[in-house]
């Protein structure tokens, strides 16, 4: 878990606190396929990741909208209300 957390860690405060929520709270229960297309998401570029995550674009890789979708609604479940 230490080494996935590490990998979230993208030096953009923003971006850091999506991603290491979602492995706190969500990464445990996903399926290993997903599990595998969460550590292919990891290896996207910054740029990219942080305009899919702020919802700017949409990914080319369809595999990857579902589990943003989570990511985001997983934040946003955190902070409603």
């Amino acid at each position: 878990m230490n080494q996935l957390l590490w990998r979230c860690r993208r030096g953009i405060k923003e971006m850091d606190l999506l991603l290491e929520n979602f492995v706190h709270k969500q990464y445990p229960a996903l399926s290993d396929a997903d599990k595998q297309v969460f550590a292919a998401l990891l290896e996207e570029s910054d740029p990219d990741l942080l305009c899919w995550l702020m919802g700017r674009s949409e990914p080319d890789n369809t595999a990857y909208r579902p589990l943003l979708a989570q990511i985001k609604s997983s934040h946003r479940d955190d902070h409603a209300g």
